[in-house]
């Protein structure tokens, strides 16, 4: 299926299947209903790295069906009439989602951390896909600069879901010029873990990020256990 559309196309070709759980590679398939699909990210950059697409067609409540050319990208779909029904739609599907992370983090590390939804402000596939990431950023995949600096959540390049939302609710949302965008991601790497240092190369960073997760790790655990013993005593 790949092949055939372009590397580029294989989103919008599996928001396009009538039976995606049956349809799809193995190991590909999350969840899906009549308006959303969601996979696993085939190049995870974190533990627990999600896309969500909206269905093509994609039922609209009045009735209809959003034009495919308004799912093409973010900045299409900003453009249209039904962003905010559509984005509503994504956003309920991500609370799904992210309840479903932390349900398998607290069974897996026995503990939760944040989760973060958004957009990349520029796609690199076709079709709208909102990423439902967490934040530790430990995946072997994420080997270079641009794909740090494309989820950081303080650079700008990342969109988050809810700010992207109220922006359309109070008027719209107004991309910036590719340019721009593509320039955050020669930013130098810089730790989303306070003092926020900066590093010369991906392994440091990953040295760095793997030992201040293990931390909070501990230090949750840790106030879990005396949260536990305080209510027993008590």
């Amino acid at each position: 299926m790949g092949s055939r559309a372009g590397w580029d196309r294989v989103l919008e070709d599996y928001a396009k299947l009538k039976s995606p759980e049956r349809e799809l590679p193995p190991g590909v398939w999350v969840t899906s209903d009549e308006k959303t699909l969601t996979i696993f990210d085939g190049y995870e950059k974190a533990k627990y790295h999600l896309l969500i697409l909206p269905r093509a067609p994609f039922p609209l409540e009045s009735g209809g069906t959003v034009p495919a050319s308004h799912l093409v990208n973010l900045a299409s779909l900003l453009k249209s009439p039904h962003a905010l029904e559509v984005l509503k739609v994504l956003e309920r599907q991500a609370d799904e989602v992210k309840e479903m992370i932390r349900d398998e983090m607290e069974k897996e590390e026995g503990w939760s951390w944040d989760v973060r939804v958004g957009f990349h402000a520029v796609e690199s596939m076709r079709h709208v896909h909102l990423h439902v990431i967490s934040s530790d950023m430990l995946s072997p995949k994420l080997k270079n600069k641009k794909h740090w600096n494309s989820f950081h959540p303080t650079l700008g390049y990342f969109l988050h879901l809810s700010n992207v939302i109220r922006e359309v609710e109070n008027g719209g949302y107004v991309l910036d010029s590719r340019a721009s965008y593509e320039a955050l991601l020669k930013e130098p790497l810089v730790s989303t873990y306070p003092p926020y240092e900066t590093f010369k190369t991906i392994p440091d960073l990953q040295r760095h990020l793997q030992r201040e997760w293990e931390k909070e790790g501990r230090t949750r655990k840790q106030a879990a256990g005396q949260a536990e013993s305080n209510s027993k005593s008590g």
